[in-house]
């Protein structure tokens, strides 16, 4: 038989083992708990994130068709395209490029890569390629003039007209088809 003594450390030993059972599945319940939580304040966060992103693109559209809406007042045509894309920029072909800047003096800017305008260019056009557009922004013309933003194939431009257009620049035109619609004269740079 087991004497007083061993029976009460018996009887510890097991209260003792019970407890630690019971700390371990309050430990894990715990971590359940605070992990579902983790994942709500994440959701939370980035539901927000989502709502801030969507004012955001709502306030520039809201921008944007305030700004055509102003140059439509002011006697300027805006496309149907313009105000459908909600784009401060016009697409224009190849065509209706000449006829606006064919001529000298007309502002021209090129966005394609070195590589790309060793093999041409349009006649006059200030040589930028599109990765350096934010450090050369003051080269860019600002008289007034319209400017025709061209690439190889017209989404850089697209792009490049976005941003200048998102600066505050106006009278920006897209070469549709890029530097292969321009059917008027082109150099060696």
């Amino acid at each position: 038989m087991l004497t007083a003594l061993a029976q009460i450390d018996l009887v510890l030993n097991s209260v003792s083992f019970t407890l630690w059972v019971v700390l371990l599945i309050l430990t894990l319940v715990d971590r359940k708990k605070s992990g579902r939580l983790r994942r709500e304040a994440d959701e939370a966060k980035n539901e927000l994130r989502r709502s801030n992103n969507e004012r955001d693109e709502l306030a520039t559209e809201v921008r944007v068709l305030r700004t055509l809406l102003e140059r439509s007042m002011a006697g300027e045509t805006v496309s149907d395209q313009m105000v459908s894309d909600r784009q401060l920029w016009r697409d224009i072909d190849g065509a209706t490029a000449v006829g606006l800047f064919g001529s000298e003096g007309a502002h021209i800017i090129d966005v394609r890569t070195p590589s790309e305008t060793a093999t041409g260019v349009i006649e006059g056009a200030l040589l930028i390629p599109m990765d350096e557009i934010g450090a050369r922004r003051s080269e860019v013309p600002s008289d007034g003039r319209p400017i025709l933003v061209y690439c190889a194939a017209g989404g850089r431009s697209a792009a490049v007209c976005e941003h200048l257009s998102n600066e505050g620049l106006a009278g920006l035109h897209n070469l549709e088809g890029g530097f292969g619609a321009w059917p008027g004269a082109t150099q060696t740079p």
